[in-house]
């Protein structure tokens, strides 16, 4: 059943959603509503652009057969299919206006066990899959410029190198949420400045001397595979992935309504053009074939066009925007376990603020283990077609909720409303993903339906958990220890 209102009023009387930090007291507990449009479009920008441009132009190439033509078309139909997500998006965090994003938004019009699942998928795949990727792709363009363009680095290295560099952003995330804010400015700055270096560059090599590739780009390096193409858009989404983020971060940002319909439609826009010039700069300098058989496209073309001497301009650049996407990750994915746990989703110690710091120091802790259980044990490129499966199916449920609105209050007024038919595009286009998932690898589906089954489950037991009376007694036993060891309080005014 849907909440008929998640709108509530702050201590003082006001609309949370309209109350900048200045009126927030000092001694008050609370995350700050201190992120403006810069930050929040560093946040949005920051959090699509990041390893997939780097990395996933072998996988759409690979899954078009070699076919430039074809790669571009995926690239083009991805940005259009996100951009009708992202528009959608948007309007649901105007309506709601609170943290969490999809969690809210689920547990609204679903229920309270899809909320859940929501948060499940995402604690224990999503954002751990996610995050060993990046930390291990900027361990790849850390190692290349040292030890040259191989596939002989040592796995354990870029592992534990992986390790080190999750770590680190973690700390960043725990002890600030301003300096996090900063830290994300400036890699959005860099990373942007990285892709607009590599189009560049491809301009003046094509002027010079345009590439046969592109002259001829319907070619194939094969037979063409149908089967393939699934591969193709999956590796495309993956890398426009994270438009749906600032939905998580809603009560940190100053007037909403306005600030976040204007960071999403800069971003989109920007981000489209980069991707797409992008991608034709590669190709002037590198062929379908290089590209496919690299795991690290923006370093091979670094190494080409700089030569190994000062090809590290390169790779230093696209190491911080890829570092810029795990940071905003972190800060972003924290939230959500906030919100659930605020919601009595989960566990009640991670909806608990640091006392100094005001960070949600608990939640930003728990996604350390099994993140690095992931580093230690996963394959990067099963991983992205692992994690983009989870979140096509809940996106497409996400995105369900837009037309179930509109039909339940159609009367309702808002500052911004995605156009119906995005929903409908969305939706159908996922659909068509997923099924055509089912066809070429119906043993992902399957584990992704015993995962399901396994999270209704736990869901059950939380449920008989929360009716004990002596299991709640042992649990707030323990969450006072955790509350005293980590010094966090749950927030003393309402920025819902």
């Amino acid at each position: 059943m849907m909440d008929t209102e998640y709108r509530t009023l702050s201590s003082n009387g006001k609309d949370a959603s309209k109350t900048d930090s200045n009126d927030i007291q000092d001694n008050k507990v609370a995350l700050s509503r201190f992120l403006g449009l810069i930050p929040a479009i560093s946040f949005t920008l920051g959090l699509i652009i990041g390893t997939g441009i780097f990395l996933t132009p072998t996988g759409v190439l690979r899954g078009s057969s070699g076919s430039i033509g074809v790669s571009l078309i995926v690239w083009v139909v991805g940005a259009f299919v996100s951009s009708t997500g992202a528009m959608c998006m948007t309007e649901l965090t105007i309506y709601f206006r609170q943290s969490g994003g999809s969690f809210v938004f689920l547990s609204s019009v679903y229920g309270p066990k899809m909320g859940f699942l929501f948060v499940w998928v995402t604690f224990f795949v999503g954002f751990p899959c996610s995050s060993a990727i990046q930390s291990m792709v900027i361990v790849n363009f850390l190692l290349t410029p040292f030890m040259g363009i191989c596939d002989s680095v040592s796995e354990t290295a870029i592992k534990l190198g992986a390790t080190c560099v999750f770590l680190l952003l973690v700390f960043i995330n725990a002890m600030s949420t301003r300096y996090t804010a900063r830290a994300q400015v400036l890699m959005c700055f860099v990373k942007t400045g990285a892709l607009i270096a590599i189009i560049l560059i491809g301009a003046v090599k094509m002027i010079q001397s345009p590439s046969g590739s592109i002259q001829k780009p319907f070619l194939t390096t094969g037979e063409f595979e149908v089967s393939k193409l699934p591969s193709a858009f999956f590796s495309a989404y993956f890398a426009y992935g994270g438009w749906d983020n600032i939905s998580n971060i809603t009560e940190e940002v100053k007037k909403p309504a306005k600030t976040i319909v204007r960071a999403m439609t800069i971003s989109f826009v920007l981000v489209a053009i980069l991707y797409l010039l992008a991608n034709v700069a590669y190709l002037t300098v590198l062929t379908p074939e290089e590209i496919m058989s690299s795991n690290a496209v923006a370093g091979l073309f670094a190494v080409r066009v700089l030569g190994t001497r000062w090809s590290f301009i390169i790779w230093l650049c696209v190491v911080l925007s890829a570092a810029g996407i795990l940071n905003g990750g972190t800060y972003s994915k924290s939230r959500i376990y906030f919100v659930a746990a605020r919601a009595g989703q989960f566990p009640f110690i991670l909806s608990t603020i640091h006392i100094r710091r005001k960070t949600p120091l608990a939640a930003i802790i728990t996604m350390v283990p099994i993140t690095l259980l992931v580093i230690w044990s996963g394959n990067i490129w099963s991983i992205i077609d692992f994690v983009v499966c989870f979140v096509l199916i809940l996106s497409m449920l996400t995105i369900g909720t837009v037309p179930y609105l509109r039909w339940k209050q159609p009367d309702r007024v808002l500052s911004y409303k995605a156009p119906l038919w995005s929903s409908m595009v969305y939706i159908v286009f996922t659909t068509a993903l997923v099924l055509m998932t089912v066809y070429t690898n119906p043993i992902q589906i399957g584990i992704s339906v015993a995962i399901i089954c396994v999270a209704f489950i736990c869901y059950g037991l939380i449920q008989l958990l929360n009716r004990s009376d002596r299991a709640q007694a042992k649990i707030n036993y323990f969450n006072d220890f955790l509350q005293k060891l980590l010094l966090s309080v749950q927030q003393e005014i309402k920025t819902y």
